[in-house]
């Protein structure tokens, strides 16, 4: 199989995540649901639901004309992102930020690698290809211009050598989305999920995954890095 027909091949991220079928989103929403439930009492869940309500109110009156302006037209992916900063911010009156980030940390320790799998090319497509570096190397290649246009990263390859590769985000909109909310700590999250999942995901196939810091934590860009592991000097 060519790299340009795996899956997720040339599909910006914000586009492969709405373009999760219903089902999974289902089952997401409940795992989602039954984790966050689990952490607070009868009491808390009923406050929970309350500003679950408030905070989705106030999206209906977000101006979002500066994140369409950058291309962001894909509004199942807005609504998505928008309901999970909605519970997230919810939580934070009930408990506070740094449990709300606990929180949704757990909730993407019990989701984010079925999600990051649904959207991943073919196991067989990698295995068969041959080395797997120069694989991802290449099925990564587009993600700088179609992300850009899809409105949803600003993203440059900032290194490239033969057991090395790097982007860095210096625009995300899962950020600025959050920050529309006023809770850009609902993004901690997110980069969080990539951490979790990433790792051994990549190093099945004799990569090393990396990051520094994020855009959510204050850094001047979210890095990706991928090494090739055992790469001879």
């Amino acid at each position: 199989m060519k790299i340009e027909k795996t899956n997720g091949y040339g599909v910006a991220i914000s586009d492969l995540e709405s373009n999760w079928d219903d089902a999974f989103k289902s089952k997401l929403k409940k795992t989602s649901q039954k984790i966050i439930f689990g952490q607070i009492s009868f009491l808390q869940k009923i406050k929970l639901l309350y500003w679950f309500y408030i905070e989705k109110n106030k999206v209906t009156k977000l101006d979002l004309s500066d994140i369409m302006a950058k291309g962001m037209k894909n509004i199942l992916f807005i609504n998505q992102q928008l309901e999970y900063i909605s519970m997230f911010s919810a939580l934070t009156k009930v408990l506070n930020k740094k449990r709300a980030i606990e929180i949704m940390c757990l909730v993407m320790e019990s989701t984010a690698v079925e999600a990051f799998s649904k959207s991943s090319p073919e196991d067989d497509a990698i295995k068969n290809y041959g080395d797997s570096m120069e694989f991802f190397r290449k099925y990564f290649y587009p993600l700088p211009k179609v992300c850009s246009r899809a409105g949803c990263l600003d993203m440059i390859l900032s290194e490239d050598t033969e057991n090395c590769f790097q982007y860095d985000i210096h625009w995300c909109v899962w950020l600025e989305l959050a920050k529309k909310m006023n809770v850009p700590e609902a993004c901690i999250p997110n980069c969080y999920a990539d951490d979790f999942a990433y790792p051994d995901y990549f190093k099945k196939y004799g990569i090393k995954y990396t990051r520094n810091g994020t855009l959510a934590k204050g850094a001047k860009c979210c890095d990706l890095r991928f090494e090739k592991i055992n790469a001879s000097n």
